[in-house]
C-alpha cells in the first residue's frame, strides 16, 4: 500500500508539469495579444494630434502585424508541444495531462468564434 501512495506522490510533479507543457501555447498567445493592445494603444496616443486617419493605420498595421505573430508563435508552440509529447511517448512516458491541457486551450481558443457563430447577429423583433 505504501508503495502505491509513494507512486502517486511522485506522479503529482510529473502531471503539473505535463500540464503546464499544454498550456504553454495558450500563455503565448495571450502574451502577445496583451502586447499587441498595448502598442496599438500606445500609438493611438502617440498619434492623437495627426488625426484619426493616421490613428487609424496606425492601429490596423499594429493589429494585423501582432495578428500575424500570434498565429505564427502559436502553430510553432502547438508544434513544438505535440512532439515533445510524441517523444515522452515512445519512451513510455505517459503524457495525458499535457494533451487535456492541450484539448482545453483549443477549446478556450476555438470558442469565440463558435459563440460568434451561433449566437444570433441581429435580434429577432
Amino acid at each position: 500500500m505504501s508503495t502505491l501512495s509513494s507512486n502517486s506522490q511522485n506522479l503529482s510533479p510529473q502531471r503539473g508539469r505535463d500540464a503546464l507543457l499544454g498550456l504553454v501555447p495558450l500563455v503565448l498567445l495571450v502574451l502577445i495579444i496583451a502586447v499587441a493592445l498595448a502598442l496599438a494603444a500606445l500609438a493611438r496616443q502617440l498619434l492623437a494630434a495627426s488625426g484619426f486617419f493616421a490613428q487609424q493605420q496606425a492601429a490596423v498595421i499594429i493589429l494585423v502585424a501582432g495578428f500575424v505573430l500570434v498565429l505564427v508563435a502559436y502553430v510553432i508552440a502547438i508544434v513544438l508541444t505535440m512532439r515533445r509529447i510524441a517523444s515522452w511517448q515512445q519512451n513510455g512516458i505517459a503524457a495525458r495531462a499535457a494533451l487535456w491541457s492541450l484539448g482545453i486551450t483549443a477549446l478556450i481558443v476555438i470558442l469565440p468564434f463558435l459563440v460568434a457563430i451561433l449566437l444570433p447577429q441581429h435580434p429577432a423583433p
